[in-house]
């Protein structure tokens, strides 16, 4: 294997990733956007998060068409998490609890799309199939989105005991996923 410059590696593409997302969150001024639903789930991000950065050092990526077609994926989602800041600022005409507005009303649950949606982007960029560490991304990135899913169904639990039957109806009219069946509950939680 060729040595790679220090900084051509995915983790850096990770925490720039990372930075964006904060920029975005404080420039859009997403004041309804709350933090993870419970210690659990924190401690289970963190955990992920370290995880990733740990194997994407010791993948490093070079500037091919590998690296154009993550860089587009990784702006798309960093396109989906503005849109869904942008629903979360404070609306003053909008009386509702539940955000049901802007990229809400196709994703229930728009920013873990976007976190999945960047690191596809990051993974793409290193593309190397005959890696053990790029294979072992891919399993990562796997485990993660699994993750990510348990972790919007625990989202729906609090949000339903938080909102009530009004947090039901938008479960029922929008999809968890864009493109993806709806997958609410018709009565009170």
């Amino acid at each position: 294997m060729v040595e790679t410059a220090w900084y051509f590696r995915l983790f850096y593409v990770y925490i720039l990733s990372f930075v964006i997302h904060g920029l975005l969150h404080v420039i859009i001024k997403a004041k309804r956007m709350g933090p993870p639903a419970g210690k659990f789930w924190i401690i289970v991000a963190l955990i992920g998060v370290i995880v990733g950065w740990v194997l994407m050092w010791f993948v490093p990526f070079s500037i091919n068409p590998a690296f154009w077609t993550g860089l587009v994926i990784i702006v798309f989602g960093e396109v989906v998490y503005a849109l869904g800041y942008i629903a979360m600022r404070e609306h003053p005409e909008k009386k509702k609890a539940v955000v049901d507005w802007g990229i809400y009303k196709v994703s229930r649950h728009s920013h873990i799309l976007a976190t999945i949606i960047c690191l596809l982007g990051v993974i793409v960029m290193g593309w190397n199939p005959t890696s053990v560490m790029y294979k072992l991304l891919w399993v990562y990135f796997v485990i993660f989105s699994i993750a990510c899913h348990f972790y919007v169904i625990n989202e729906e639990k609090v949000n339903m005991e938080k909102f009530g039957q009004e947090y039901v109806d938008y479960m029922n009219r929008t999809p968890r996923y864009i493109g993806i069946l709806k997958s609410g509950k018709s009565s009170k939680p």
